[in-house]
C-alpha cells in the first residue's frame, strides 16, 4: 500500500510540466528520495519530458518546411494530456508507464 506521500511525490514529479520545470522537478526528486516507487515514478517523468522536448525542438526544426507545425501541436498535447493521465493514475496509487519512454526509463 502507497503512502500519501508517496502518491503526492509520484504526482509532484508528472506534473513539474505545470509547474514550469518538466526536468528540475523529477531529477531532484529522484536523486533525495529513497522510495523505490517515488524514483521509479521520477524517471518515468524524467524520460518523457526530455522525450517531449526534444520533439519539440526537432519539430521547430521542421517549420521551416511546414510540417513541424503538426509536430508542436501533436507534442504539445500529448505534453499535456499524458502528464494529466499520470498524475490521476499516481494518485490513485498504480504504478504508471508512458507509452513512449517506459521501456527507457525503467532500465536506467
Amino acid at each position: 500500500m502507497l503512502t500519501t506521500e508517496q502518491k503526492i511525490l509520484a504526482a509532484i514529479c508528472h506534473g513539474g510540466i505545470f509547474f514550469g520545470a518538466p526536468i528540475i522537478i523529477p531529477l531532484i526528486v529522484m536523486l533525495i528520495s529513497k522510495d523505490d516507487y517515488v524514483k521509479t515514478q521520477a524517471k518515468e517523468a524524467l524520460m518523457f519530458q526530455i522525450l517531449i522536448i526534444l520533439s519539440l525542438i526537432a519539430s521547430g526544426i521542421l517549420t521551416i518546411i511546414f510540417i513541424g507545425i503538426i509536430g508542436i501541436i501533436g507534442f504539445s498535447i500529448a505534453g499535456i494530456v499524458f502528464p494529466i493521465i499520470a498524475i490521476v493514475n499516481v494518485l490513485n496509487g498504480k504504478d504508471y508507464s508512458y507509452p513512449v519512454s517506459s521501456k527507457w526509463a525503467r532500465n536506467i
